[in-house]
């Protein structure tokens, strides 16, 4: 809770008038990820759960795990936070980009078409559970149940892992939801829990980013309360993926494999 956001002064404005107040706002801070040969991306995110954000980060972006798990995390005199790993994660040479603060909302700017986008990703392979709308509305209720974050401050994006006989049973919260998305995909890993039937919920929106970082989670199926853009529908198609997006008690927009085909095809 003390890492999620910080009673801040502000006015509250009104149509009585003015009144000097404490709010509550969302922690935003630089979080630095490392390996022993420095920093190889710093993240604009909230302070907590730095380790699963550093592990989630290593498996949705598709770098090396460490083999080793132990991680130091020190503060800097700006408030900051460094996360470092003692083994070799990331491969540099002289012609490396530079190191980056990552702020976009999607990673694929360079990027010309699909095929491009999807190259390298992994096909899902794993099963499928059985979704209906009941259990997709029970799982965000009981995932907005668990946003303590969102609750206190109305500003942070919320990430979880379901399952069919669990429920919710990893949530992580933060400023960013790349963010978000990395932290639960961290604690799921680092619970040894398997991805082939589970779904990750998200509090927002689905973007072509979102399925890329799912995709080499080894989570098949999305769901989200928001809505799913264009490359983020074909590329879950072509990756025999699916999503359900703009979810509510009584419908959904799903994409993808939602029943298994009778020709084996999305």
């Amino acid at each position: 809770m003390k890492d999620l956001f910080r009673p801040t002064g502000i006015q509250r404005m009104s149509a009585g008038g003015n009144a000097l107040e404490a709010d509550h706002l969302a922690k935003e801070t630089l979080v630095h990820l490392q390996d022993h040969t420095g920093t190889f991306v710093s993240l604009l995110g909230t302070p907590s759960d730095l380790e699963p954000l550093f592990y989630g980060h290593c498996i949705t972006e598709g770098l090396r795990i460490p083999e080793i798990k132990e991680l130091s995390i020190t503060s800097t005199l700006e408030g900051g936070y460094y996360v470092r790993s003692q083994e070799h994660l990331v491969e540099r040479t002289e012609t490396s980009a530079p190191q980056r603060i990552v702020t976009t909302s999607c990673g694929a700017c360079d990027a010309p078409g699909l095929d491009d986008l999807i190259e390298g990703l992994p096909l899902f392979s794993g099963d499928f559970q059985v979704v209906n709308l009941d259990m997709l509305a029970l799982g965000f209720e009981q995932m907005k149940s668990q946003q303590l974050g969102f609750s206190a401050t109305g500003g942070m994006h919320g990430a979880a892992i379901h399952t069919a006989p669990g429920g919710i049973v990893h949530l992580a919260e933060d400023i960013g939801r790349h963010n978000a998305v990395d932290k639960v995909v961290g604690m799921n890993w680092m619970a040894n829990d398997s991805t082939s039937d589970q779904i990750l919920f998200l509090s927002g929106r689905c973007g072509w980013d979102i399925v890329a970082k799912a995709a080499r989670a080894g989570i098949g199926t999305i769901a989200c309360v928001g809505a799913c853009s264009t490359l983020a529908a074909d590329t879950a198609r072509s990756l025999h993926m699916r999503i359900f997006s703009f979810v509510k008690r009584n419908t959904c927009v799903a994409i993808g494999r939602i029943e298994p085909p009778a020709d084996g095809k999305p």
